[in-house]
């Protein structure tokens, strides 16, 4: 009776190193290269992107939000569109809301703050387009009014 317990023990333990064995000869196969390319993967992102593609879209909106208002704008909107650009070279980016022209080399991001369309106070029919630089700091904004046409 005592060797009836050890029969399915045996059996089961058969059937744990089979399995392990076939478990770990596919995770060694895929981990040998793969801790290589994951590695190098991380590092270009890091070396090759900047800090604004790592923030939150509500974090984006934010720090768009409040350099409209310590401008003075007064801010409402719908809709936003977010956009990551990347200048090779110093180039022209917008002209600001005096007019004058910024440049900038790297990666920007456009944030556009749409309004409501069914907005009843005028002074909020503004639809605002921020620009972001690579770290995260506001390069200036453009604003449009927007007319019941």
């Amino acid at each position: 009776m005592a060797m009836l317990g050890y029969k399915p023990f045996f059996a089961l333990c058969i059937v744990f190193l089979l399995l392990s064995g076939c478990s770990s000869r596919y995770t060694s196969n895929n981990s040998v290269a793969s801790p290589h390319k994951d590695a190098d993967k991380a590092a270009e992102v890091k070396e090759g992107h900047s800090a604004i593609l790592f923030m939150t879209d509500l974090e984006i909106i934010k720090r768009a939000t409040d350099h409209l208002k310590k401008r003075g704008e007064k801010v409402a909107f719908e809709e936003t569109e977010i956009s990551v650009h990347r200048s090779e070279r110093e180039a022209l980016i917008f002209y600001d809301v005096s007019g004058k022209p910024i440049t900038h080399k790297g990666d920007y991001m456009r944030i556009v703050l749409y309004p409501s369309k069914k907005s009843l106070n005028h002074e909020y029919n503004k639809c605002f387009t921020v620009y972001m630089d690579q770290n995260g700091n506001t390069l200036g904004y453009t604003s449009q009014t927007i007319t019941d046409d």
